[in-house]
């Protein structure tokens, strides 16, 4: 019976070992999603921002070609 606890004793300790590290890669997938949420938010506003100078530059354009010529 001496070495069915110790098994028992090992086994316990290695599955909490086991049920900490698969907790702590839960939590790192959670805060990894919620990183990737905010970056993908922030490039479509930096994405929307970008258009739209390019769009009023281009609308700018032919003024600005007209000014030089003349």
């Amino acid at each position: 019976m001496k070495n069915v606890w110790k098994g028992l004793t090992v086994g316990a300790f290695a599955g909490a070992a086991v049920g900490v590290i698969l907790d702590l890669f839960e939590g790192t997938g959670r805060r990894a999603a919620a990183v990737s949420a905010r970056a993908t938010k922030g490039a479509k506003k930096g994405a929307t921002h970008l258009a739209d100078i390019v769009e009023e530059k281009i609308d700018e354009f032919p003024g600005r070609v007209r000014d030089l010529v003349g």
